[in-house]
């Protein structure tokens, strides 16, 4: 996967400004200074003989594009952004992939953004990432609620796809997975196993996340529909910094009455669930039978392997790719909304009630 983070590509654009220039390739190549920008930066007409020559001369010279005067001279930079939530968070990392395996494929490079999940820092990534010329943007918002700084740069012309959350009222693209879905199918196993008092932890970010708040709902709906009250004691938040996920699965677990299951609403919970049920002594599924919303590579090598809803997320950003390219290429059709389905991975971690 190609792709740069914004401090590199800065790094290097500042790089650039000390080393080669393209009017000494031209003179190595033996051309003018505006065709070997052409050849350089691919556009315009530039001979064969000329465009070899040239490039034979940059490589000798270690000349590296400058991505700022081509934007300028062709009116595209051949970058895609992404501004993600958390790249700490395995989710973000697995979706950049998808995305980068289908904007690579037609000539474009994958900058990364972290918005570690506050609005305002969003809000400056994304002006960062107009300011270097983007061809097109896709964002992980960190605020279902507030849109405006996305709703300015997309009537501005900048393509935007919405990747796993979406922001009220904003009419652009986005693609997310069916969380409620794989929510409801992870309580009703749950209650098939005869478990009655389930706790749930979900992440706290201060503000709304539309997936969050999703999941949220299917929690309490399932349980409404089975004919039983969703204690809102047994409903767990989990603030930044996410290591409170321990802390969230041990406070459900010390009520005088605690829960015989738990559902951790987010990879970042499980991780704290899995520390609490091993730092108390207690076995799955005899103890606390579990079920983790996001699947990981090790939950099958865990003992016992841990029964999980399973997001396609590189299918999310591959899809986030797609439309991302149809809009570039000139789509003006209306804002699509694209839900992919989840599964419930049965594994060895729930059992019956005890």
């Amino acid at each position: 996967m190609r792709y740069h983070t914004l401090a590199r590509l800065a790094e290097a654009r500042y790089c650039v400004a000390l080393m080669v220039t393209i009017r000494e390739v031209a003179k190595e190549a033996g051309v003018s200074q505006a065709t070997a920008a052409r050849a350089l930066g691919e556009y315009g007409y530039v001979s064969e003989a000329a465009r070899q020559a040239v490039h034979e001369a940059a490589s000798r010279l270690k000349y590296r594009l400058n991505v700022a005067a081509r934007t300028l001279a062709s009116g595209t930079s051949n970058m895609v952004g992404f501004v993600a939530g958390d790249i700490e968070n395995a989710f973000f990392s697995a979706a950049a992939r998808g995305l980068a395996d289908v904007v690579e494929d037609f000539g474009y490079t994958l900058v990364i953004a972290n918005s570690d999940e506050d609005a305002d820092r969003e809000r400056r990534e994304v002006a960062t990432l107009q300011e270097y010329g983007v061809d097109g943007l896709v964002v992980a918002p960190s605020d279902s609620s507030m849109g405006e700084h996305l709703a300015e740069a997309s009537e501005a012309g900048l393509p935007i796809v919405l990747i796993d959350r979406t922001v009220r009222g904003l009419q652009v693209d986005s693609v997310v997975s069916d969380g409620a879905m794989g929510t409801t199918l992870a309580i009703q196993h749950l209650l098939q196993h005869g478990h009655r008092r389930i706790g749930m932890i979900i992440d706290y970010m201060g503000v709304p996340l539309s997936s969050l708040t999703m999941r949220t709902k299917a929690w309490r709906d399932t349980l409404k529909a089975a004919g039983l009250k969703a204690d809102d004691t047994l409903l767990a938040t989990m603030a930044v910094p996410l290591d409170d996920g321990y802390g969230a699965t041990n406070s459900l677990l010390d009520q005088k009455n605690p829960p015989t299951a738990i559902f951790t609403g987010s990879n970042f919970a499980t991780f704290g669930a899995l520390r609490a049920i091993r730092d108390r002594g207690m076995s799955m599924p005899d103890d606390l039978s579990l079920i983790a919303f996001d699947d990981a590579d090790w939950f099958g090598l865990y003992v016992p392997p841990i029964t999980a809803v399973a997001q396609p997320v590189r299918e999310l950003g591959r899809h986030a790719g797609k439309l991302l390219l149809a809009r570039m290429q000139g789509d003006e059709s209306k804002a699509n909304r694209i839900r992919l389905a989840t599964d419930l991975l049965i594994r060895g971690s729930v059992g019956p009630r005890q």
